[in-house]
């Protein structure tokens, strides 16, 4: 009997679970609206190639709501994140996210929902490095050159990070650089000190110095060669170097074969704006090194582009009697210089002036009389700098 009764009990509990479980399947219904929290990669598109980006934003914290059956299936890929970048120029920007959700669901709220980043183009820059000593050569003892190897380090980084370094630093002590020498640590510097976050590559170079006691000092001018054409029709109207001379230091012989110092090329192309940039200086040689200041600045200045032309024998009328025959113009052509803003499309044409030059001799009464040279009909955009000479003498020939 108590099997019998157990067995009754099992079975009225087994019916009770299977009622309640097809209560909640009848019931339950699928459409009904639910929310998921998820953590998406946030996307930078469309960068613009050579540039990179600071203050970044890694991870998009959203909220979706939709039916329970629309997140079956759904995986973090499905969401996505993203800043339009496209068309964008060096600076500092803020931005709105972007979000794509799957059918079936939408954001109801994400952070951040925008995100602050400067964009800056990655550049590459050689470099020579110089020795520093760290401790003072004996007074009777000169360095006639330095063997750094390699002679060149490349700087990576951010653009106007890598253009205001000022000079690349072995830095070591005298002892280190005797002999076989040694490796050094290569420092960057810019005019606020010691720089950092920077790529150098190699970071460190091995430096051998070699000594004399029989050195000389001769100045040397400062050179630079400026190529390319700017941007927004713009020219060339200054180019300073500061200090434009130099000291040098070596021996007799190496001196004697130095004329100047030449800065590398600057490559103007596409700027529009002028150009100040501190640049390094390297020594023409290894047996010579610059005494003082080891850069220079350079200042590049721009001005809206003009062509000059000056046509010579420009025929000079006279306007203002009534028979011109019974005149005579002396000198009877001047010389006159134009102006125009700088275009392939514009340009002056070397033949043709483009404008007349004439003396009035209205209501002159006068056998003779001297008259200021005058212009007429002048092209649009010419301005006329100069005329030679400035006077002419007409004369009454037959009355």
């Amino acid at each position: 009997m108590d099997k019998a009764a157990r067995t009754r009990w099992l079975m009225r509990g087994a019916s009770l679970a299977f009622a309640i479980f097809l209560w909640f399947f009848v019931t339950w219904d699928r459409s009904a609206l639910t929310t998921r929290d998820i953590t998406v990669p946030l996307k930078y598109q469309d960068m613009p190639e050579g540039y990179t980006i600071s203050n970044t934003v890694e991870n998009v914290d959203v909220r979706l709501e939709g039916r329970m059956e629309s997140f079956a299936d759904m995986s973090v890929s499905d969401v996505i994140a993203s800043v339009g970048m496209a068309d964008l120029r060096p600076g500092k920007y803020r931005l709105p996210i972007q979000l794509v959700t799957p059918n079936g669901t939408r954001a109801v709220n994400y952070s951040p929902n925008v995100v602050d980043f400067e964009l800056f183009r990655m550049i590459e820059r050689k470099l020579r490095p110089s020795l520093v000593l760290g401790d003072s050569m004996p007074e009777n003892l000169s360095m006639t050159s330095v063997d750094i190897i390699p002679p060149e380090v490349t700087v990576k980084g951010p653009e106007a990070a890598v253009m205001a370094v000022r000079r690349a630093e072995a830095r070591g002590m005298t002892q280190e650089v005797t002999g076989g020498g040694n490796d050094l640590p290569v420092i960057l510097v810019n005019e606020n000190g010691e720089m950092a976050d920077l790529t150098i590559d190699p970071p460190n170079v091995r430096v051998i110095a070699h000594f004399t006691r029989t050195l000389q000092e001769a100045k040397a001018p400062v050179t630079v060669n400026v190529t390319g054409v700017p941007g927004g029709g713009l020219e060339i109207g200054s180019v300073t170097v500061s200090p434009d001379t130099v000291i040098l230091r070596g021996t007799r012989d190496a001196l004697l074969g130095v004329s100047e110092i030449a800065i590398n090329a600057i490559d103007i192309s596409g700027h529009t704006e002028n150009m100040d940039v501190d640049i390094p200086l390297d020594p023409p040689s290894d047996a010579i090194s610059i005494v003082g200041a080891d850069h220079v600045n350079l200042r590049v200045e721009f001005r809206n582009a003009v062509q000059t032309r000056t046509y010579l024998s420009v025929p000079i009328m006279l306007h203002g009697v009534s028979d011109v025959k019974n005149w005579t113009v002396s000198p009877p052509a001047a010389s006159v210089t134009v102006e125009r803003p700088g275009a392939p499309q514009g340009a002056l044409d070397p033949e043709r002036p483009p404008l007349e030059v004439y003396v009035d001799a209205t209501n002159v009464i006068v056998s003779q009389i001297v008259l200021p040279i005058l212009t007429r009909n002048i092209e649009g955009g010419i301005t006329v700098t100069r005329i030679e000479p400035q006077q002419a003498t007409i004369t009454l020939v037959n009355k």
